[in-house]
């Protein structure tokens, strides 16, 4: 791939307020760790109140969800990925927010009925392309944010089941698919991640008998973004993005975010802390695999239970500002867009891959304020 391609990316910036990893209190088993093999083994609520005083948290949604909860004001916090048509997203709760204050506290949205979730709004998925391996599910595409209660111009941040202290972003939420199931029920799924923002998201999912989880879905690489973590055409060389190009595809493997090959060695990638500033350089840029056995389809076939899109939604899209999105063009970035990665809407964070260590990092707690507020 030329190094002189443009590379569409989600990006990160610096919490309000950042807290080293020593100062978070961390569950006695990460989110991550928890073992809910099917939507009926979940409790009402991974991480309740209890008295105690979080650093995050408590859950401010639930994870037993079902006809009773179903709508649009449902706070269920269990979602599924089953295929491009049966997909689901984590999106704020309320219109015209930003993501960097809402990642403890994002919810489901669901294109199918059933689930006890919102439902996404027509119009929401503009484009996607879903990518099967062995060891995960890979889904890429643009999107009309806004429709997902994300601000306008917002470029986002990562969801994932680690989390800057184990409890996941969002704060004790689940994920399901039967794209491994062997009795034909929705598996749980330890190890995922989602990007959203730019009007572009990925939402990876990792075999839970796979070889590698913990890396195909790592948290670690949150601040370089969408094209790094999930290289699609839907994210890389300036994006083969078209609206109404809908397509499921086997796919080789891509290769382990943070791993590269320079001069004939392998080496790895980790980024930098957020306390030391500005990621100015990546020695690395990402490359889509090949993939084939692509099946196309329309977004009316795909997506037939979708609600009509509510007025609040259409006014947050017109009143909201935009920020545009970034792009590095060679292996160094810019001044300017190397600022940009720092300074853009999102504070997500989740900058810890949860195994049976934790990396002593530094990480950024977004929406550290509402959170403490819960405390008082």
């Amino acid at each position: 791939m030329a190094p002189s391609a443009l590379f569409i990316f989600v990006s990160v910036v610096l919490a309000p307020h950042v807290l080293a990893q020593s100062t978070l209190d961390f569950p006695a088993t990460p989110l991550n760790q928890l073992s809910y093999p099917h939507p009926t083994d979940a409790p009402y609520q991974i991480y309740p109140p209890t008295g105690a005083r979080y650093t995050r948290g408590p859950q401010t949604g639930y994870n037993i969800c079902n006809s009773t909860t179903e709508g649009q004001s449902s706070m269920c916090q269990t979602m599924y990925i089953n295929g491009l048509d049966d997909l689901c997203l984590w999106g704020p709760a309320t219109a015209n927010s930003l993501i960097a204050n809402t990642e403890g506290e994002v919810i489901a949205h669901c294109a199918k009925t059933g689930y006890g979730t919102r439902i996404m709004q027509s119009g929401l998925v503009k484009g996607a392309q879903l990518l099967k391996t062995s060891e995960y599910w890979m889904i890429t595409g643009i999107i009309d944010q806004t429709l997902i209660n994300i601000q306008a111009g917002d470029n986002g941040g990562e969801l994932d089941s680690g989390g800057q202290d184990g409890r996941g972003n969002p704060i004790g939420g689940l994920v399901y698919s039967t794209a491994w199931a062997k009795d034909n029920l929705p598996t749980q799924i330890q190890w995922w991640t989602e990007f959203i923002g730019n009007n572009q998201f990925c939402i990876k999912i990792c075999n839970p008998d796979g070889k590698n989880e913990a890396g195909y879905c790592q948290h670690t690489l949150d601040r370089i973004g969408l094209g790094y973590n999930c290289p699609s055409k839907y994210t890389i060389d300036g994006g083969n993005i078209a609206e109404g190009d809908f397509e499921v595809c086997d796919s080789n493997l891509m290769t382990v975010p943070g791993i590269y090959v320079e001069n004939g060695q392998t080496m790895s990638y980790e980024q930098p802390p957020e306390a030391l500033g500005q990621i100015a350089t990546i020695p690395y840029l990402p490359v889509a695999v090949a993939s084939s056995n692509c099946q196309k389809f329309t977004s009316s076939a795909l997506y037939t239970q979708m609600v009509t899109p509510t007025a609040t939604s259409s006014a947050s899209s017109s009143s909201a500002s935009s920020t545009g999105g970034h792009t590095i063009t060679s292996r160094t970035a810019t001044a300017t867009a190397a600022s940009a990665m720092n300074t853009s809407a999102n504070r997500s964070s989740s900058a810890m891959t949860m195994s049976s260590i934790f990396l002593p990092v530094i990480v950024a707690v977004a929406g550290v304020v509402g959170s403490m507020a819960l405390l008082a």
